[in-house]
């Protein structure tokens, strides 16, 4: 009978052992799980972030680009006889807005692209990330050309 309840114990405690594994297996998943998830919501929080800075600065550059174009137009009339700038040239702030705006419409876009991420394929997703680029540099460069319209008013107005 000793052999056998040796035996036996032997067998209880090996299963013990493997309960035991299974266990912290199955709490080590939890934790690694909960990890990932805080992990996705940081994510997810971030691209919010990058996205509402994107929109603050756009719609400041947008609201400074309004200002060149009353101040194009009123230089370009002022002094009635004899103008600063030559009125045509309000076509530059007002070719640098229409490129604004239509950087608004590609987010918009993008927007509605990402939002229908769950059904994106291999492709789409490699995709994302060049509208992103792209998007980035159009951005830019239409900060810029705003910055090259003030440049151009300053430099006139040191001359006049």
């Amino acid at each position: 009978m000793k052999a056998e309840e040796l035996k036996l114990l032997t067998e209880i405690s090996n299963s013990l052992k493997a309960i035991n594994a299974r266990q912290e297996t199955q709490e080590l998943f939890a934790e690694s799980n909960k990890l990932f998830d805080r992990s996705d919501a940081r994510v997810e929080n971030a691209t919010n972030q990058i996205q509402n800075t994107f929109d603050r600065i756009h719609d400041k550059v947008f609201n400074f680009n309004n200002g060149l174009i009353a101040a194009y137009l009123l230089l370009g009339s002022y002094p009635s006889e004899r103008p600063i700038l030559p009125l045509w040239t309000t076509i530059f702030p007002v070719l640098v807005m229409a490129l604004m705006i239509y950087v608004d419409v590609r987010q918009m876009g993008i927007h509605r692209f990402a939002a229908n991420e769950q059904q994106w394929t291999n492709a789409e997703r490699d995709s994302y990330g060049g509208k992103i680029d792209s998007q980035t540099r159009l951005s830019l460069f239409s900060m810029f050309l705003s910055v090259c319209c003030l440049a151009y008013l300053v430099v006139k107005l040191g001359v006049a």
